[in-house]
């Protein structure tokens, strides 16, 4: 049977260790490429963020780590989650014209779409709308900082 190990991760996403619980000389204080300091634990319930997958006896190959968008023990979505979905919405509002209600939508359909959920389908089809008013260089930006924490439906959708 396995384990995780406890990843340490900046508040950006940015991946320190996969394995901190065991490597300790590789730990960062602060993310080498934000300069923001490093986490161990959810901020809201204090549990371990899950690392690399292990299992005694069987040699890893450290595969594609992804950090989780979401806290296991407590649901809540992970700091660098609420940062890429604020700054999506950050950047449409600077790259379309859209009313307040428009922007609270869209804001509330990147958040499903974070999840797998039965509203993912109707906020990938709000989302495509959004991005259809925006500049292509718009929407090549918000693909690249959300692509990570999107749900595997809300990327095949889109």
């Amino acid at each position: 049977m396995g384990t995780y190990r406890v990843a340490k991760i900046c508040p950006n996403g940015h991946v320190a260790t996969t394995a901190a619980d065991q490597n300790h000389e590789l730990w960062e204080a602060f993310c080498s490429q934000s300069g923001e300091a490093t986490i161990l634990q959810c901020p809201k319930y204090n549990a371990s963020i899950r690392g690399d997958d292990y299992v005694e006896g069987v040699l890893g190959f450290g595969g594609d780590y992804e950090p989780p968008t979401f806290c296991n023990n407590c649901g809540s979505r992970f700091p660098w989650t609420e940062r890429k979905i604020a700054g999506t919405v950050e950047l449409v509002e600077a790259g379309a014209d859209l009313m307040p209600d428009e922007v609270q939508q869209f804001r509330t359909d990147l958040t499903e779409l974070t999840k797998d959920s039965p509203k993912t389908q109707v906020a990938c089809l709000r989302f495509k709308k959004v991005m259809a008013k925006v500049r292509t260089s718009v929407t090549s930006g918000v693909r690249d900082i959300v692509v990570d924490v999107f749900s595997e439906a809300a990327k095949k959708a889109i």
